[in-house]
């Protein structure tokens, strides 16, 4: 029988990270998938002969030399994958009582064209970006040094987005504008630590990217790479159960009852589903168990898939991020053959679970008319909204198609269709970030209920897993 050095349970963007990371180095890996693809979150469907990109919309920390741009360069799959720079000096717009903001590249560019609209607040804005790139530059030294937080890091993990900017910014209206695309980790002022918003906005500032072609083409670059290296997939192969011997992780045990032993074995799925899989011989205690259970997961999403009719919606290289009762975030996919006419647009905003979960114990395609009534008003809903900034937008589209919370629920099986995973609280770090090495030896934990969520986060928390089981010296080779 043939025994791993690593086996890592889920092949989500982590998992595909990790197992990148450690066959790089040399290790021997398996990565085991339930689904029939790797991806995650980055898998995309097909409708009507288009690709439609699920849920990952723009990645951060692009521009040569940046976070994501060495680690993707480390992979190898920088020239493997069609990335496309959003618009320099406005890459979001916030879109706020009939006024748009601009969030644009570049710290001092993103100062300046705010502060064109809020000239009082110059300083402020100055001294807002300068703490959000502090928190990066001090988390980034912290994976350099195998630590995960550094000391220095720890207030702004202990301090509210909402607390933190007001100490900087006094309009009100200014307040709101700089959390206005907090849709894309569903923030709260008062719950969320402002390290969380620190690291998310500061990633886009630096520089904002989309995909052409899809982002699923980033996790088959990597799995290419993995391959290539003898590291080894496998799909739709469900894990039953962590082995635990004296207290180690020893292994796997499949659905089927294959038992695939191995040194050491990362999980990158929801720490609740990681809890489960570990018997009563595994020494976890049932407090830690409970702790886990209780964790608060982040709400989920409403998904609005547009696919446009041809030649008639221009392609626009930003984000909409429009304010209000119902936040919405609009995105568009890169059109094919350059086109200037936009093929997919995406509307998103947020759902919580019980909002659709009269239809809990349902199927996909067999929830029946009611649902598929709620879907369609909700919808309406969303283009009304959309329609503010794209005028004439219902009237131009071919076909649409939805996914709500059960959506992802039953597709990317996370908790009650979070997309985010574990809800970071400023009140509750110690319990609400969890840390790479479990409470069970040579168990590692990898993901995005982790440490932070998004592929600059995911990311940021494969980094650390790997650099425990390597001993440090990943983040060097990277070349952070």
């Amino acid at each position: 029988m043939k025994r791993y050095d690593v086996v890592v349970i889920g092949a989500g963007i982590a998992g595909l990270e990790c197992a990148s990371i450690l066959t790089k180095e040399g290790m021997s890996v398996l990565l085991i998938e339930q689904g029939a693809v790797p991806g995650g979150f980055f898998q995309p469907f097909r409708r009507r002969g288009v690709t439609i990109d699920s849920s990952v919309h723009y990645i951060g920390s692009l521009d040569k030399g940046q976070f994501m741009e060495r680690f993707f360069s480390y992979l190898g799959i920088m020239e493997m994958v069609d990335f496309v720079r959003m618009d320099n000096d406005q890459f979001e717009s916030v879109c706020l009582e009939g006024e748009v903001f601009p969030f644009a590249m570049g710290h001092s560019n993103f100062v300046e064209r705010l502060a064109g609209f809020f000239p009082k607040e110059k300083n402020g804005l100055q001294r807002y970006a300068d703490a959000i790139k502090s928190v990066s530059l001090l988390s980034i030294e912290g994976v350099r040094r195998g630590e995960g937080f550094s000391k220095e890091s720890m207030e702004a993990i202990t301090t509210s987005v909402g607390e933190e900017i007001s100490y900087y910014i006094k309009d009100v209206k200014l307040r709101r504008v700089l959390m206005g695309n907090s849709i894309i980790y569903l923030g709260d002022e008062k719950v969320t630590p402002f390290y969380v918003h620190a690291m998310t906005n500061n990633s886009y500032i630096e520089s904002s990217w989309r995909i052409r072609g899809g982002a699923h083409s980033v996790t088959e670059a990597i799995a290419s790479k993995i391959k290539s290296m003898g590291g080894e997939i496998r799909c739709s192969e469900e894990v039953k159960s962590i082995l635990v011997e004296g207290g180690k992780s020893v292994g796997i045990e499949t659905k089927s009852g294959e038992r695939i032993l191995s040194e050491r074995v990362i999980s990158t799925i929801h720490p609740v589903h990681t809890s489960d899989m570990l018997g009563a011989d595994s020494g976890l205690k049932e407090s830690y168990r409970k702790r886990v259970a209780e964790l608060k997961n982040s709400p989920g999403m409403f998904c609005l898939y547009l696919i446009m009719k041809q030649g008639q919606y221009k392609y626009i290289n930003r984000n909409f991020q429009l304010l209000g009762e119902i936040p919405v975030m609009v995105s568009m996919q890169p059109p094919q053959n350059g086109s200037e006419f936009a093929e997919v647009i995406t509307l998103i905003a947020p759902m919580l679970y019980d909002d659709v979960a009269k239809w809990s114990d349902s199927k996909p395609g067999q929830r029946g008319d009611e649902y598929c009534e709620f879907k369609k008003e909700f919808s309406d809903k969303l283009i009304k909204r959309a329609e503010v900034v794209l005028p004439g937008l219902n009237s131009s589209i071919e076909y649409s198609c939805s996914a709500s919370p059960l959506t992802f629920r039953d597709y990317i099986k996370t908790p009650m269709g979070s997309v985010y995973g574990v809800v970071k609280d400023c009140k509750r770090p110690l319990s609400t970030f969890l840390p790479v090495k479990s409470r069970v030896e040579n168990l590692y934990l990898a993901g995005q209920s982790i440490n932070l969520h998004g592929v600059m986060g995911v990311t940021f928390t494969s980094l650390l897993t790997c650099s425990e089981i390597l001993g440090g010296g990943v983040a060097k080779k990277v070349g952070l």
